[in-house]
């Protein structure tokens, strides 16, 4: 669930007790603008208006004093705190984040647009659904692990994904593929209690990058997660998953009863 508390040209509706984790004081603001693939860097202190093309390269804690011109996105750490920004005429704002706090003077100015969203993945709780299935199937997705943070395992920032099975499977999940050179898989049950994970494999069915994690597993009808990293670096992971039903077999006992096993 998102909490949005919003203040238009207001006294704060909200200020944190607990000082807000990796805010420093010369604090370094890094953004994302989606049409544009410039890197840039703001540094915090004076108000500043946001014009030119910058691209994220990490999550930020919060985003202050700023008036915002153009088409701009930025990627909160789970909860971003925001205050005296204004999104003027032809500004757009979007932010990507589980939660966002307004804590000062918040306004949106003429044809000014704010679009907030939760950062899909990021999560347990906002894990891409791959989809529920009864029937054999594949999937593949593709993430810059750069746009994401570090909610789990290794020291890297991490890509959630579930699915949900009907009936019993042979699962076969791995990173062949990825542009990472080292990576990292956890698998998860319905209750986010860990039940496989990998690292490096070179056995039957290994990706032609032995540093590309593979897992295969015989699982039975349910929900489980999936946690694609890598071990210590970012960059694009790529996670495959296999769903096959095991081939039935039936057997015959002295008086001719037929039982079924996988």
């Amino acid at each position: 669930m998102m909490l949005i508390l919003l203040s238009i040209k207001g006294p704060p509706l909200f200020a944190q007790e607990q000082q807000i984790a990796k805010e420093e004081a010369d604090s370094t603001f890094q953004f994302v603008l989606e049409s544009n693939e410039r890197a840039w860097s703001m540094f915090g202190g004076e108000s500043d208006s946001l014009s030119l093309p910058v691209q994220v390269r990490s999550c930020i804690y919060s985003f202050t004093n700023q008036t915002v011109s153009s088409f701009l996105t930025i990627m909160g750490c789970d909860i971003l705190a925001i205050q005296n920004v204004t999104v003027g005429n032809g500004g757009y704002l979007s932010i990507l984040a589980n939660g966002v706090v307004f804590n000062g003077i918040f306004d949106v100015v003429g044809s000014g647009v704010l679009n907030v969203n939760p950062l899909t993945g990021n999560t347990i709780s906002t894990a891409f659904n791959i989809g529920t299935f009864g029937t054999a199937f594949q999937y593949s997705d593709s993430r810059n692990t750069v746009n994401f943070t570090n909610e789990y395992g290794r020291p890297s920032n991490d890509v959630f994904y579930m699915f949900t099975l009907t009936v019993p499977m042979t699962v076969t999940i791995n990173h062949c593929g990825s542009t990472i050179n080292d990576t990292y898989l956890h698998l998860l049950d319905a209750n986010t209690v860990s039940i496989a994970y990998n690292d490096d494999y070179s056995g039957a069915g290994a990706c032609s990058n032995i540093f590309h994690s593979y897992l295969q597993l015989s699982l039975s009808a349910g929900t489980y997660y999936i946690v694609s990293e890598g071990y210590s670096t970012n960059g694009i992971i790529q996670t495959n998953v296999i769903g096959e039903i095991p081939q039935i077999k039936y057997y015959y006992d002295a008086s001719g009863n037929r039982t079924a096993r996988q």
